[in-house]
């Protein structure tokens, strides 16, 4: 089948403090896993069944409700937000275009990264706030930064990251089903796809297998909680759920949302750098050792970060949680497409494995039917 690349995963989790990480490998022949947590050598729970935050991966799902209701007729993706929210039209209109649901999913609504007066706000009364600020940027805030935001640059034209972006096509969907995000893709995305371990707030049963992140002097990061901006980034999951997931996007397993979800790969003609644009949140990028590109996200909160990537022709898919800490340098590196996200060179050493068909099995990891 396939060799874990250990050797990279030791040079991509060098210097961690108190790791804990979690690695599935998904493909036509089977499924592999791989794994640790800190403290827990003896831990009763495998890894594989452990909750990280996936941080920005959670877009995936929030655009993949989008697309399902499209083909539900409910909403057509190049309809303007602000036929749901009129009152933030002076946020989401430049020059008499408007934003749609399409530029917000492939962040090219021109709308900022964060709201981040607010959020260096937040930051200054109270030092603590810095470990959870997404917590205490509530619904007020969001609400009063649409209804006071100047969009000021031309939508469409260009590709800008926007987690408050995100965040608004969260909301309106949430609100155009009548539900809260949870519940909204609870009901509309997981329990089609079989995913029944992933969550935004867990419920008692589930805390105990809660993975816990630490910062670089060994202090616990507190679960990051959203007041506001759930479609951006406030899912949890499992290894094993997100091997589902990955199943589900590679073709292995098929449900009411297979259409859907082959639709959120669809190229938008959105160029972010050279070899990589837009699906609808995925990115699709074409790497010069490999002949068929990647379709990929990643997440990161305090403490944690996600790698969810597949090779659709091959059917190879890969995610990997780690709760590694990030240098200030690296952090910036990433944020400017300088260096790969974290966890990616692992992916990376697997797809090109898969794609060269060395296929021997090491005797570490565990293989699942």
């Amino acid at each position: 089948m396939i060799q874990i690349p250990q050797d990279k995963i030791a040079q991509e989790l060098r210097g961690a403090t108190k790791l804990s990480y979690a690695l599935g490998i998904v493909t036509r022949e089977g499924k592999l896993i791989d794994g640790g947590i800190y403290g827990e050598e003896n831990s009763k729970i495998p890894v594989e069944n452990r909750f990280f935050e996936i941080g920005s991966t959670t877009k995936t799902f929030t655009s993949l409700l989008l697309v399902q209701l499209a083909l539900e007729g409910v909403l057509d993706l190049d309809e303007p937000i602000v036929s749901f929210k009129p009152e933030y039209r002076n946020a989401l209109t430049y020059q008499g275009k408007e934003v749609t649901f399409r530029h917000l999913a492939t962040h090219t609504s021109r709308l900022p990264r964060e709201d981040i007066k607010v959020i260096r706000k937040i930051m200054k009364e109270d030092k603590e706030n810095k470990k959870n600020v997404y917590h205490h940027y509530t619904k007020e805030h969001f609400h009063n930064f649409y209804l006071e935001h100047d969009l000021k640059k031309e939508i469409g034209k260009k590709w800008g990251y926007s987690n408050i972006g995100f965040g608004l096509l969260g909301r309106v969907l949430s609100e155009i089903v009548g539900m809260d995000y949870e519940d909204a893709i609870k009901t509309h995305i997981l329990n089609p796809l079989d995913m029944h371990d992933t969550f935004v707030t867990p419920e008692q049963s589930q805390v105990e297998r809660y993975i816990q992140a630490y910062n670089k002097k060994g202090d616990k990061f507190p679960p990051l909680g959203f007041g506001s901006i759930h479609g951006a980034g406030a899912l949890r999951s499992t290894i094993s759920d997100m091997m589902i997931y990955l199943e589900h996007q590679m073709g292995l397993r098929e449900s009411s949302l297979t259409e859907a979800i082959t639709r959120t790969h669809q190229d938008q003609n959105v160029e972010i750098m050279k070899n990589m644009r837009m699906g609808l949140s995925w990115f699709i990028e074409q790497k010069k050792e490999l002949k068929y590109p990647i379709i990929h996200h990643g997440g990161t909160t305090f403490g944690f970060h996600t790698y969810c990537g597949f090779i659709k022709e091959l059917q190879i898919g890969v995610i990997m949680f780690s709760t590694i800490q990030l240098k200030a340098w690296r952090i910036i590196k990433m944020l400017l497409n300088l260096a790969n996200g974290v966890n990616e060179d692992v992916a990376l050493s697997v797809f090109k494995q898969y794609s060269e068909k060395k296929i021997s099995l090491t005797n570490d990891m565990r293989m699942l039917s």
